[in-house]
């Protein structure tokens, strides 16, 4: 490559990288060390990209899930023929009661501190923005477990380095 020409391909990887972070945290520093990504660029590149996600979802994600349940709950009106306003029931899964249990116990650190390694930056965002809208620190504490688990996962991608078994 000559000096002041634009790699597309490389850029494209890290467009990739950024995207995935923003969605899947957990993966996006195997696939940075699968482009042979150092550390601290791998590092650098998913935290961007995971709070690239955090902040999209924290403030995009609540107006659109208020979007889409006013929506659900006008096309069951047509067909139940309802008031709008009606309660339904709340239908617990195992995933809402361990994020229940996460912050019953330990708050928005709790919250934060999950999110981008055992639930996805979307889920526990939009989570947070539910839970705690007027609380102020609520992006930092995000920001900040974003950073540290950017560090823990790709410290284990670049010690794995599981991309010397992919062929292609």
């Amino acid at each position: 490559m000559m000096m002041g020409e634009f790699d597309i391909i490389y850029f494209l990887e890290i467009l990739e990288v950024t995207l995935i972070s923003a969605v899947k945290f957990v993966l996006a520093p195997f696939e940075a060390e699968r482009y042979h990504l150092n550390f601290w660029k791998a590092t650098f590149i998913t935290s961007i990209g995971g709070w690239i996600g955090v902040f999209f979802f924290y403030y995009a994600g609540v107006k659109f899930l208020a979007w889409w349940q006013h929506g659900v709950a006008l096309l069951k009106s047509f067909f139940i023929k309802k008031s709008i306003q009606s309660k339904k029931k709340k239908v617990f899964t195992r995933s809402s009661r361990f994020i229940i249990r996460i912050k019953m116990r330990f708050g928005i650190i709790g919250i934060a501190f999950i999110t981008p390694s055992l639930i996805s930056i979307p889920i526990g965002s939009i989570v947070a923005a539910n839970f705690y809208k007027k609380k102020k620190g609520v992006l930092l504490y995000f920001i900040i477990s974003v950073f540290f688990w950017s560090l823990v996962i790709n410290g284990i991608a670049q010690l794995l380095k599981l991309s010397q078994y992919v062929t292609i």
